[in-house]
């Protein structure tokens, strides 16, 4: 009964988020290569998946309100599938977060704007 009720709550909030729109202000790549030792986030995403539109969302409302605190990126798996595989990446909506070349963390899923806020501090204060 209460993965039944997981499930239909989870559904209901999934219509409710909003879809981000077809223009981006993340920066595109088509591979990862850092030249610096910057805490950065790339999004692997598909631009046809409405679950990374809905990720995307929550993704530019943090760069919108904190535009000081974090460089983040984005990958279409769509048109750079290289990259995909050449990081292991197993699903997506998937954020890969680098200190400069090297992984440190991964996050997967829909992450809630306020989630997503408390995790990229988080990384900010650590490292």
């Amino acid at each position: 009964m209460f993965y039944i009720l997981t499930v239909i709550i989870s559904e209901v909030r999934m219509k409710q988020m909003p879809l981000a729109s077809a223009e981006t202000n993340l920066i595109e790549l088509n591979g990862i290569k850092f030249e610096d030792d910057n805490i950065r986030f790339v999004f692997f995403h598909d631009s046809n998946s409405i679950l990374c539109r809905k990720m995307r969302f929550n993704i530019e409302q943090l760069v919108d309100n904190e535009p000081d605190i974090i460089y983040f990126y984005s990958i279409d798996i769509s048109k750079y599938p290289k990259a995909f595989y050449e990081h292991n990446v197993s699903g997506i909506p998937n954020i890969l977060v680098f200190k400069g070349n090297r992984e440190i963390k991964r996050i997967m899923g829909i992450v809630s704007y306020e989630n997503l806020k408390m995790i990229v501090q988080t990384l900010k204060e650590d490292v």
